[in-house]
């Protein structure tokens, strides 16, 4: 018996889930650390600089593991079911230093759990991504799955992003990191338990690591692709999150207005390009 089509809404809502932890990792890891906790930009550019390698090479590394895993559970539900607790922890602890922490010992635990949970982060989303061409096969299923999925997004942001300066402000990071955590790991959890993943066809053969290396390096398409994300990377204002992270940062250090002040303006962006989603997938019938 053939298994029964996954919504889209069962997929899209992991995006949501997805968007809640990392976004408040990376958006206010700074002002928590180096602004009430005292270490140095330095120390904490130094430890940006060396995530940036490990990102670079960790996304690859677990979509080629993932592609290999076979399980009676298929290829992608067990790396989400032990990764999602797994950036749960590492996230809250992250937002959580134990208060005899100082120095250098404060620097190692702030590196320490940044890059577990950036990395813990990458194993999500490889797995996620490598489900959507397998559960949305024609262009229209995919494009409403899309929709939805950045319609999920941009929730995900608005919680994580433009509403966290006045949850910390009532909650503190530390419960606010865990609240977002139990929020953003169910939703993943109801995504892997919902979704009905499709199976590795017979014949299809495990990838093999060289081979693999050498056909992104011969890809002119993935090269082009390579090169134009870097550039959009390295702008001066990445917007990966709307809004550009550097703006909590710029409030907190030059504005004197209270953190909850801020929220309606970091609202303010994604409500106004949201609607652009149904747009999109309109178009595509």
């Amino acid at each position: 018996m053939s298994k029964p089509p996954t919504k889209s809404f069962d997929y899209a809502i992991g995006m949501f889930g997805t968007s809640i932890p990392i976004n408040m990792l990376k958006t206010y890891a700074a002002i928590f650390y180096v602004d009430q906790l005292g270490v140095t930009t330095a120390q904490f550019a130094l430890m940006l600089l060396i995530y940036t390698f490990i990102d670079a090479i960790d996304n690859p590394v677990y979509g080629f593991l993932s592609d290999r895993t076979r399980t009676r559970w298929g290829r992608r539900r067990p790396w989400l079911t032990i990764g999602t607790p797994l950036l749960v922890l590492c996230f809250v602890f992250f937002y959580s230093p134990p208060a005899f922490l100082a120095g250098n010992s404060l620097v190692a635990y702030c590196m320490l759990f940044y890059m577990l949970a950036g990395t813990l982060d990458s194993v999500l989303n490889a797995n996620y991504a490598a489900l959507f061409p397998e559960l949305f096969r024609d262009d229209v299923s995919r494009a409403n799955a899309n929709a939805r999925r950045q319609a999920f997004m941009l929730v995900g942001m608005i919680i994580s992003i433009a509403l966290t300066p006045m949850v910390t402000h009532a909650l503190g990071f530390s419960l606010t990191a865990l609240l977002y955590g139990l929020l953003g790991g169910g939703v993943i959890l109801y995504m892997t338990f919902t979704c009905r993943e499709t199976d590795p066809q017979p014949e299809e053969e495990k990838p093999q690591l060289w081979k693999s290396i050498k056909d992104l390096l011969t890809n002119r398409k993935f090269s082009g692709w390579l090169v134009l994300r870097m550039l959009f990377t390295a702008r001066p204002c990445r917007s990966s999150s709307p809004p550009c992270p550097s703006l909590p940062n710029i409030r907190w250090q030059f504005l004197t207005a209270r953190p909850h002040f801020f929220s309606p303006l970091f609202c303010s962006l994604p409500s106004v390009v949201s609607p652009s989603g149904q747009g999109w997938s309109r178009s595509s019938r």
